[in-house]
């Protein structure tokens, strides 16, 4: 892994730290606009951080099959249409296809 891996890991590890952990073993609270905005920004930002890192590293397999996964994965979360299990489920599910049918993996 490079630097950037590591210094996303770190991000997401302190972030979580903060916003969960701390106030639920120690009675920490942040400010409430500070909580409303952790609540509203960081799920948006975590998910993207998902998505980014798995795009770059399929991309390396099949740039067509990662392309399309991709805009199926932004698509279903644009227009929150069956949540985050079915944007991930869909765009799994075409990644393989797409993959396995211009035999760049197998199953």
């Amino acid at each position: 892994m490079n630097d950037t891996v590591f210094i996303t890991i770190a991000a997401l590890l302190s972030t979580s730290f903060i916003v969960r952990i701390l106030p639920a073993i120690h009675g920490f609270q942040l400010p409430e606009a500070m909580m409303q905005w952790a609540e509203s920004i960081l799920p948006t930002a975590v998910f993207l951080n998902f998505i980014a890192y798995i795009f770059i590293q399929e991309i390396k397999v099949s740039v067509l099959a990662a392309s399309v996964s991709l805009v199926i994965t932004a698509l279903i979360a644009f227009f929150k249409a069956g949540g985050l299990m079915l944007g991930m489920t869909g765009g799994c599910v075409s990644y393989y296809l797409i993959a396995a049918h211009l035999n760049q993996i197998t199953f």
